[in-house]
């Protein structure tokens, strides 16, 4: 079996009654109820749910385990400063914050830990849902399931994770179940060494403009990554190419548990290495295992990549760009980009630009940096981030989603404006009505500088960055 089908298969629910869960097999096609070990939802939906709950079990039922659900206020508590005054007079802000209020009402109702907004004169949110989910809950092996279309996130560990709507994290609530047809699986094998100026994110945007991805073959399958480069990414770029799964169109990412996961699990959540190793052993697919397409990348040709605008398969070679792309925002963060490792790109970019130049953002360019939780703040403090990223000239931004979802400082304010970012998508309005070109983290912390869309390259200087000539 494939590592999907596995875990799958060890979450069947084969008698609720007797409560027999698991079974030997699993196949692409076959449907049933699955055990989900975590479930979570964001405020934009928990309202939705939570209203059905009580409709149709009533005001005093109880949710089953609350210890395994999360709550999460993470998608609008940025919205307040973009939203316009023709839409708050409209009662859209008003109605947004109710949601806010029903969510932590019934939080509170059912014992469910909710992750909100930060207290005192601090903005923002604790934490975006899934960068929390990695952070500190997700386990190899486990199934989990959540409102939000990059749920599969947690995929970065060997969880399969993956996005639901409103009724399927309402019936959940009550039984822990989630219904489901096992989807075929393909893989992309990555070979070679990755450029020291590439990262996860460009990987990415090369597998979104392959035909199999791009002609729509991929929707709704399991994309699996594997071969020695992604054997050698770190738990966070990993969690870049299983969150990018809702790119692709994808029913989740996934990458197999091995001894980076350990690390991972031990470094970065304090787990005792036996425990870790434990989970660890067995999640991952069978040598013979079966997939629908085995797609076939050589890291070592992968240069700095863009996506133009009005989306992520859109992809090219920066230095491929016929003319130049002047920019006048560059936004660095979103739950795709707001990791540590990412937050260690930016400040590599930056420091190195400040240090050997004194350069910081480009006078013409607005850049924001934010980040997916207060854990990765923390650390960018400790790591003298925050200070670096005030003196060349950048906005740091609490934790949640905003820009992104043109809910939060970085959009677009008319169609002429151009803005360049590491978020995931850029559908038209994604982040507002401007033109938004998709690149990593090493490249909008380069193009911030530079002042228009370039790939960073190590020890050249800003003005000499590559955008039209071939490597």
């Amino acid at each position: 079996m494939t590592l999907g089908e596995k875990i799958f298969a060890s979450k069947w629910v084969v008698d609720a009654a007797e409560g027999h869960i698991g079974t030997a097999s699993a196949e692409p096609g076959e449907a049933g109820f699955f055990r989900a070990d975590i479930r979570f939802s964001h405020e934009y939906v928990t309202p939705m749910a939570a209203i059905f709950f009580e409709q149709k079990l009533g005001s005093d039922a109880k949710v089953l385990d609350p210890g395994s659900i999360l709550f999460f206020r993470d998608h609008l508590t940025f919205l307040h400063k973009v939203m316009s005054q023709e839409r708050i007079e409209q009662g859209l802000l008003a109605v947004a914050n109710e949601l806010e209020v029903k969510q932590r009402g019934f939080s509170e109702k059912q014992g469910i830990r909710l992750y909100g907004e930060q207290q005192g004169h601090v903005m923002g949110s604790e934490a975006i849902c899934h960068s929390k989910i990695l952070e500190d809950y997700a386990e190899p092996g486990m199934l989990i399931i959540g409102t939000d279309s990059h749920t599969p996130h947690a995929g970065a560990v060997g969880a399969l994770a993956f996005g639901v709507g409103t009724t399927a994290i309402f019936n959940s609530w009550i039984t822990k179940d989630v219904r489901a047809r096992i989807p075929p699986s393909f893989k992309v094998v990555v070979d070679g060494t990755l450029p020291a100026n590439c990262t996860a994110k460009d990987l990415m945007l090369e597998i979104l403009r392959h035909p199999y991805v791009r002609d729509g073959h991929a929707i709704g399958q399991i994309i699996e990554y594997a071969g020695p480069v992604v054997e050698r990414l770190s738990v966070d770029e990993r969690a870049t190419m299983t969150n990018m799964a809702a790119e692709v169109g994808a029913f989740t990412g996934l990458v197999a548990a091995d001894e980076r996961t350990v690390e991972f699990l031990v470094e970065e959540r304090g787990m005792d290495e036996a425990r870790a190793r434990k989970l660890v052993d067995g999640v991952h697919s069978d040598p013979g295992a079966k997939y629908v397409k085995i797609i076939e990348i050589d890291a070592s040709r992968l240069r700095p990549m863009v996506a133009l605008p009005g989306d992520p398969g859109n992809g090219l070679y920066i230095d491929e760009l016929a003319d130049p792309v002047p920019i006048e925002i560059a936004y660095a963060g979103s739950c795709t980009a707001g990791k540590k490792e990412d937050m260690d790109m930016y400040a590599r970019v930056f420091r190195e630009a400040w240090e050997r130049e004194g350069r910081g953002v480009h006078p013409d360019v607005d850049c924001y940096i934010q980040c997916g939780s207060t854990d990765v703040r923390e650390y960018a403090r400790r790591q003298g981030y925050l200070d670096l990223f005030r003196a060349i000239g950048a906005e740091f931004i609490e934790p949640g989603c905003g820009a992104c979802i043109a809910a939060g400082p970085g959009i677009t304010r008319s169609p002429d404006q151009v803005s360049v970012s590491s978020q995931n998508r850029n559908f038209p309005g994604r982040s507002g009505p401007g033109q938004l070109y998709l690149v990593s983290p090493y490249s909008v912390a380069a193009s911030a500088v530079a002042g228009r869309v370039v790939g960073w390259e190590p020890n050249r200087p800003a003005n000499l960055l590559r955008r039209s000539s071939a490597h």
